[in-house]
């Protein structure tokens, strides 16, 4: 069944889990009639039939789900069912860390790499792991390693990432050769693909950004 949980497949293409959803119980019988699902982070359970009325299954087939995905590694222990103001079913809190420990290359140095060098990617929102991108100017450079479109620091376009430079000073930055420098480091480092381009800010004093890039996996 895990070839069917797609949402939470950081080992393969970034696309694999950007189908957002993870297929984890059976409204009926059959050994391969998984037609109920988790999707996306917020853990919406979908797919449940509403018959018979009041009969519990959507409780039912939350639990399913929530046994399946942790006993497969999917998730950490600790979520539970609950029943959302609009009668829908949602399964929470998703902890995938486990998932994402592996995820991409080592660090290459204290300059480059994960910070801190033991954070998992994606993990605490977005905010608990940074991705360094080398010293420019004397700064060092960093966006934050969250590589999943439905957090609010990576943002979807074309199925690739946006993820804004820090580091840089506020005023006379260089930001845009530190920008390319940022993506020059990490993709030369493995933890990005070629096809990546820096690109200011909406009204072009809000920062620059790493925009249309791919991480990779390993």
């Amino acid at each position: 069944w895990l070839g069917k949980c797609q949402m939470c497949m950081p080992g393969r293409h970034v696309s694999k889990f950007r189908n957002d959803e993870c297929m984890c119980a059976k409204n009926g019988g059959g050994n391969d009639n998984f037609d109920v699902s988790v999707r996306g982070r917020n853990g919406l359970v979908d797919g449940v039939s509403l018959f018979p009325l009041f009969g519990g299954q959507f409780f039912d087939r939350c639990n399913e789900c929530r046994r399946r995905m942790e006993a497969d590694g999917v998730i950490m222990p600790g979520s539970s069912c609950s029943r959302n103001p609009t009668g829908t079913m949602s399964l929470g809190p998703l902890n995938m860390d486990n998932l994402w420990k592996d995820f991409g290359p080592p660090n290459i140095s204290h300059t480059i790499g994960r910070y801190p060098a033991d954070c998992i990617p994606n993990s605490g929102g977005g905010s608990a792991c940074k991705l360094r991108c080398g010293i420019h100017n004397g700064r060092q450079m960093h966006i934050d390693y969250n590589p999943n479109p439905n957090t609010p620091n990576a943002q979807s376009m074309s199925n690739r990432e946006k993820s804004q430079v820090m580091g840089l000073p506020l005023f006379f930055g260089d930001w845009r050769n530190g920008c390319l420098a940022c993506g020059s480091k990490l993709e030369t480092a493995g933890f990005i693909q070629s096809g990546w381009e820096c690109d200011r800010g909406s009204v072009g004093f809000d920062g620059i950004f790493l925009d249309r890039f791919e991480y990779r996996m390993q």
